[in-house]
């Protein structure tokens, strides 16, 4: 699905009223009907609990206010307590608060002359809170009364219902400006806010719903927008079952550089990584003093001996055979547990300005690069990055924090600047395109954290590209599907003890039910 900045849904939004003719007044009620629902989905006693709205003064005021009213022409209980004076209001904000003053519903206008916590007393009596505070258009921290009401809120023992987005928190970084409410769950207006699945988002939105308020479909697809939350819908639609008569010479042949002494086991993850995502062949170029080794370690995979170091490590020397035999091949992986050896590094520096079909550069191989990242706009095919943070930071010149600062921005950056397709690592990992594509991951657990979870990843997209698909879109199948093949083992059971081996065998099922456009 799409994922929006905060502007970019203000500008949408102005786009469909003035473009469409279609009244924010009826947005504002499509919104609170869809917010309505989906809150009674979560809270299936909603309407048996004593409900307040605590809202500030603009449209996301207007929402809380028609969410009041209906709530009310249901038979439940609401108060709604307006942070600021009716005078502040205007436009369809005004209105749903005028409907609310005709037809009876408590609404008490907050005096800072007067005591908090006499005011505060109908929400703290509350079993249900609905947060209209404030919504998208916040740039600047929270301060005064609406940080005291966002301190108290957070305090309470009801759950939070926010309206479009927490209170408090950067619909487009993610982070919260000083304080922000920490919903039990938010109902976001017409497209994901790319804050609530970021950064620090997921901490404060809690269960998060899309809500269709009724843009047109031609508006969104004139707008050119570029950033997407991986989601079964999206990628079922990249996915295709195979031809019954396919056969492994159609499948594509992934090669792979990977492994050293003490590093075998990263070789070998990495060939079962393009194997289970259905690359048809897949070879090993392996430093020839191990390739007894790995023939044993990896059966399905082909063995190819090429010289070593004297660390037992790919040699440069190997350039050759190997540029000889990736004629034809679809795909080559490497850098992990190739080592930092210096005449390692010249030949992962000599591979990718060669190679003669799309690479996936991780690991060993992005810290070759370091010293000199310009490599990069050499390479006379797509390149896939795939760096964790503290090798992104090494690659980038400065430091983890930096990167981690804004890894949107990071990701972006670095792609464009290089001409590569980016895959920044870790919780919502990044993909991002030259061309300005943008895709964030839904998928994944904490029980990821461990050894050999990035070589599986580095296999599996390697195996997707060898299949054909273009690198953008290899890199955010791959994250997918590892994320999404971990969670069908691990997701809400335990948060540690996954295996890279693990999860493996799961990848054929998630690819599975994207191919046949079912729900994971």
């Amino acid at each position: 699905m799409l994922a929006l900045s905060a502007g970019e849904m203000a500008r949408l939004d102005q786009r469909t009223i003035h473009e469409a003719a279609i009244p924010g007044i009826v947005l504002m009620e499509n919104a609170a009907q869809g917010a309505a629902a989906f809150f009674l989905r979560t809270l299936p006693d909603l309407l048996r609990r004593r409900i307040s709205v605590v809202a500030g003064s603009g449209n996301n005021a207007g929402d809380g206010f028609a969410m009041a009213r209906i709530f009310h022409s249901r038979g439940a209980s609401v108060d709604v307590v307006c942070l600021r004076s009716p005078q502040k209001l205007s436009g369809d904000a005004l209105v749903n608060f005028s409907i609310l003053q005709k037809i009876g519903v408590p609404v008490t206008v907050w005096d800072e002359t007067m005591d908090f916590d006499s005011q505060w007393e109908a929400v703290s009596r509350s079993n249900a809170v609905i947060d209209a505070i404030l919504g998208t258009g916040l740039k600047s921290e929270v301060k005064g009364l609406y940080r005291q009401v966002i301190e108290k809120m957070n305090q309470l023992q009801a759950p939070v219902l926010a309206v479009d987005v927490p209170s408090g928190l950067d619909a487009t970084s993610g982070l919260p400006l000083g304080e922000a409410i920490k919903a039990t769950a938010t109902a976001t207006f017409g497209f994901l806010k790319v804050g609530c699945v970021v950064e620090r988002g997921p901490e404060f939105t809690g269960k998060l719903e899309v809500i269709d308020i009724g843009i047109p479909p031609s508006l969104v697809a004139s707008s050119g927008f570029k950033r997407w939350f991986l989601c079964d819908k999206l990628l079922s639609s990249w996915v295709e079952p195979r031809r019954t008569a396919t056969h492994k010479g159609e499948a594509g042949h992934a090669c792979i550089l990977s492994g050293s002494v003490g590093k075998t086991g990263a070789a070998a993850l990495v060939c079962l990584g393009a194997g289970r995502a259905g690359a048809g062949l897949v070879t090993l170029f392996v430093p020839q003093s191990l390739n007894a080794i790995m023939e044993t370690k990896v059966t399905e995979t082909m063995t190819f001996p090429i010289a070593e170091t004297s660390w037992k490590t790919p040699s440069l020397a190997a350039l050759d055979p190997i540029l000889e035999f990736l004629r034809g091949k679809q795909a080559l992986a490497m850098g992990p547990g190739i080592s930092t050896n210096e005449d390692t590094a010249a030949l992962v520096k000599k591979l990718v300005p060669s190679a003669p079909c799309p690479v996936v550069v991780d690991a060993d191989a992005i810290t070759a690069l370091s010293d000199n990242p310009s490599i990069l706009r050499q390479a006379r095919v797509p390149l896939i990055l795939t760096p964790h943070p503290g090798e992104m930071a090494r690659i980038c010149h400065c430091s983890v924090a930096d990167i981690e600062r804004n890894r949107l921005d990071s990701a972006s950056n670095f792609s464009k600047k290089y001409g590569v397709v980016l895959v920044l690592k870790g919780p919502r990992t990044i993909v991002a395109a030259p061309d300005g594509k943008l895709a964030i991951n839904s998928t994944g657990n904490p029980a990821m954290a461990g050894g050999g979870m990035g070589d599986t990843l580095t296999g599996i997209i390697a195996g997707l590209l060898a299949q054909g698909f273009d690198p953008f879109r290899a890199a955010c199948i791959g994250v997918y599907v590892h994320g999404a093949a971990c969670d069908r083992l691990f997701g809400g059971i335990s948060t540690r003890g996954l295996l890279a081996t693990d999860m493996l065998g799961e990848v054929p099922a998630v690819l599975g039910l994207l191919e046949r456009g079912e729900t994971q």
